[in-house]
């Protein structure tokens, strides 16, 4: 396994430095299994704090659809064939049918009844509610359809995050044609099984403990790392102990699962990120070259004019851009984990 980053200069007369002559440097990093590159460049901003979000939460709640008793009444149900109740409740969380479905087997889980959660007011229990009722759903399209061997859970919280309604939620996609990432980082974790003799994961999480500088926390059979090569301004991965898929991990799994999420969430409250995408990949239902894994990655605007995270590098090259070192990310969020 190679973690290779290599390092490009750029010099110009800096007119903030009376013209004098400077250097610039880009980190280029190749991810160690899929080849891909992200770029770390120097942009040296602080993250002012977000704007209030109340205003927003407050002009949305009247005809927010997730909100109870609401949500019986402005949310589909199942076919009885799938699900014989028509939705899941899991404590305070409700899954339904995602009425704009992205695949055969698409829905929605609530998270909380609380309309507006604060990035960093999340309970462990209120998600671990919402991924249960999710893995149950899961479980009986398994049941179901047979064919739909490709299993995700994920979140957009907040608009910023492409998140169209406030109330938090997840959403839960199976189905036979996978995802361009679970097609193409299958394909690579076969590759590195048959070449290497070892399972890829296995792999970084002994090269990352040892060297500590993208190690996190191990606890409870989960491993935080802060990505070597990361998909946005920064990304933290969570790695199952377990090579169970989703539908057979046990609840102390997803337990310690949110536990982690919470933490990490915390830490980019505390840096001013006001949203994140989340997404857990579900091992493979037969002998799966990965465990299940999770991604986290924060979500901004840019200051001072509010310009998107996210720019025609990455949209139309496929090459991340960042202005956080994983180092930097890992040694903050791993201050959260005690």
């Amino acid at each position: 396994m190679k973690f290779v980053s290599i390092k490009r200069d750029a010099a110009f007369y800096d007119p903030f430095n009376e013209f004098r002559m400077t250097t610039r440097t880009t980190d280029i990093r190749i991810d160690p299994l899929t080849g891909k590159t992200s770029r770390i460049i120097y942009f040296p901003v602080t993250l002012p704090p977000p704007p209030d979000p109340m205003p927003l939460a407050q002009a949305t709640q009247p005809f927010c659809p997730f909100c109870k008793p609401g949500v019986y009444e402005k949310t589909p149900r199942f076919p009885e064939k799938i699900v014989p109740e028509g939705r899941i409740e899991r404590g305070d969380s409700i899954l339904f049918p995602n009425a704009f479905p992205y695949d055969a087997h698409s829905a929605v889980a609530v998270v909380g009844d609380d309309h507006y959660t604060a990035i960093d007011a999340f309970r462990p229990e209120t998600l671990t509610n919402a991924f249960s009722a999710a893995i149950a759903y899961i479980a009986h399209v398994a049941e179901y359809d047979e064919t739909a061997v490709h299993h995700s859970i994920s979140m957009n919280y907040m608009p910023t995050a492409g998140g169209s309604i406030i109330h938090p939620h997840i959403q839960v996609i199976a189905g036979d044609i996978p995802t361009t990432y679970q097609r193409e980082f299958t394909q690579a974790a076969w590759k590195y099984r048959e070449d290497e003799g070892v399972l890829f994961f296995d792999e970084l999480i002994r090269r990352e403990t040892e060297a500590g500088e993208r190690f996190i926390n191990s606890r409870d059979g989960i491993t935080w790392l802060s990505s070597f090569a990361p998909k946005g301004i920064a990304e933290f991965l969570a790695v199952f102990e377990s090579t169970e898929p989703l539908i057979s991990l046990a609840s102390l799994a997803i337990d310690a699962f949110s536990a982690g999420v919470i933490r990490i969430l915390a830490y980019l409250g505390s840096r001013n990120f006001a949203s994140f995408n989340l997404a857990l990949y579900s091992a493979l239902t037969q002998d799966s070259p990965y465990p299940t894994h999770a991604r986290v990655v924060p979500r901004t605007t840019l200051p001072p004019l509010g310009a998107s995270d996210i720019n025609y590098l990455e949209l139309l090259h496929d090459e991340v851009l960042t202005i956080i070192t994983p180092e930097d990310a890992a040694a903050g969020a791993g201050s959260f984990f005690p």
